[in-house]
């Protein structure tokens, strides 16, 4: 019997050491991990404050003439692209007058010629194809 409870604990001893050398494995992934994540911080701060700078050197006025510029092209885009869209809308407007005025003349035709299927009130007593005067 004491073999069996020194194979047990042998076992036992076995698996806590794999669990501890696991452990260990995943610590130094895990230390690897938050140095890599500390040196991306480090990076972004770098950056951040060179954006900051940029943002300070555009307050003093130093960059203003290059800022105009660009605003001044970003203006002429957007009055290109306002250009281009009036006229597709005239375009697309001329294309609508052009379809009202067929429907005006068709809705003429069919004044002229009267409908089977008058929708007013009147055209249902007085049409002698009603169902009233079938009755």
């Amino acid at each position: 019997m004491s073999n069996d409870l020194l194979k047990q604990l042998e076992e036992k001893i076995t698996a806590a050491i794999e669990t501890i050398e696991l452990s260990r494995i995943e610590i130094s992934d895990l230390k690897d991990q938050n140095e890599e994540l500390e040196n991306r911080y480090v990076d972004w701060e770098a950056r951040l404050s060179a954006l900051i700078e940029k943002f300070e050197q555009l307050e003093e006025g130093e960059a203003v003439e290059e800022v105009e510029e660009e605003v001044k092209a970003a203006i002429d885009e957007v009055e290109d692209e306002s250009e281009e869209e009036d006229e597709a809308v005239e375009f697309v407007e001329a294309g609508e007058a052009d379809d009202a005025e067929d429907a005006e003349e068709d809705s003429e035709e069919d004044e002229e010629l009267g409908s089977t299927f008058d929708t007013s009130a009147d055209a249902y007593t007085d049409a002698p194809e009603s169902a009233r005067h079938y009755a």
